[in-house]
């Protein structure tokens, strides 16, 4: 697949999907701060930076590894996971596949496989194995698929594991979406300032090894804990509580060290994934490449079943981060509209039209 030309309007569409998915509208009070670092940061708006890194990256049949998955609550057992995530993977892998071609293969802890699943099933892809996956890509007879595979909390089987998975499908983009980063000390904690290493996937090791090789890499988060905020990482430190030092401060702070070559900050992971999808629709000239808001309802209904809770309320319910369902469904019909717009404004007009 060439390499996707400039769109001249490709900066000011980039800047209002921005201000769309940087909305405060769960009012945590942070993203204001954390998008104006990454900004600073950033050569360009930041979903539509990420976006033309894929669709440079990205041929058709290529593998792209997303992580996602935040075990909520870990004392309690690591079964319970949030909301912000599963859904933002998969809306990702369904643009990846429709838009550039690719092999979207999820990462998760192993106790979320199945939930994770029955989430990107929502899109209508089909979960499959890597290698079928693969192979479904080259079918004759349709077949839409991606992949959900376990990726270790242990350590060195991390380590392992990254090499492996890298070796094993040699991809062309990896993207992290609200999956908790290692600080310098190698924890991970949440914006509360608790540490919560030890069920958490250490797929640090997976995008630090993925940037030796030159792998593109993209982190999504909303509260500056996440991975890919260790581009912004001594603003965190400066100013975000729990920066520096969480609540053992032996165990240092919130402030990732592990780096991407593209961050997103959104005010809620799952709408920079979008904005993300948002992007790669744009530069590909198809709508139909972000994903719409009945699809949006069914990922919610989803993950309720999966029994994913929203990770502000505490309940099992369609919605993310305090917000309901609908609410989600609104901001995706948004975005698709923002987009749409963009894309009719590029044609030339038809005769007799004067808009």
């Amino acid at each position: 697949m060439s390499v996707v030309a400039s769109r001249p309007g490709e900066q000011a569409l980039g800047e209002r999907i921005d201000q769309l998915i940087s909305l405060d509208a769960p009012a945590r009070g942070v993203i204001a701060q954390l998008y104006r670092w990454a900004r600073d940061d950033a050569p360009g708006p930041l979903a539509m930076t990420a976006a033309r890194l894929l669709a440079e990256r990205v041929d058709r049949e290529s593998v792209v590894f997303i992580a996602t998955g935040w075990p909520d609550r870990p004392h309690i057992t690591p079964e319970i996971a949030e909301t912000d995530g599963p859904p933002g993977a998969a809306a990702l892998a369904l643009a990846l596949h429709r838009g550039l071609g690719a092999v979207p293969v999820v990462l998760v802890e192993p106790s979320l496989v199945r939930a994770t699943a029955q989430v990107v099933e929502a899109t209508g892809l089909r979960v499959l194995t890597p290698h079928q996956a693969k192979a479904a890509a080259r079918s004759a007879a349709p077949i839409h698929a991606a992949a959900v595979l376990p990726f270790p909390t242990d350590r060195e089987e991390a380590k392992v594991e990254a090499v492996r998975l890298l070796d094993s499908f040699v991809p062309a983009a990896c993207v992290a979406i609200e999956k908790g980063g290692m600080n310098e000390k190698g924890f991970v904690h949440t914006s509360r300032g608790d540490e919560t290493s030890e069920h958490m996937s250490k797929v640090d090791y997976l995008f630090q090894e993925a940037a030796r090789r030159h792998v593109a890499t993209i982190g999504i988060g909303d509260g500056g804990n996440e991975i890919g905020m260790a581009r912004i990482r001594e603003k965190i430190a400066q100013n975000v509580p729990y920066g520096a030092a969480g609540k053992d401060p032996a165990k240092g702070g919130i402030a990732p060290s592990t780096m991407t070559d593209v961050l997103i900050a959104a005010s809620i992971s799952n709408w920079g994934a979008y904005g993300l999808a948002a992007g790669i629709a744009y530069l590909r000239g198809d709508i139909g490449i972000l994903h719409d808001a009945d699809v949006e309802a069914r990922l919610h209904a989803a993950g309720a079943r999966a029994s994913f809770i929203d990770g502000i309320t505490g309940y099992v319910e369609p919605g993310a981060d305090g917000l309901a369902a609908p609410i989600h469904q609104a901001f995706v019909t948004l975005l698709r509209e923002t987009v749409r717009q963009a894309l009719l404004k590029e044609k030339p007009p038809i005769q007799g039209d004067e808009r």
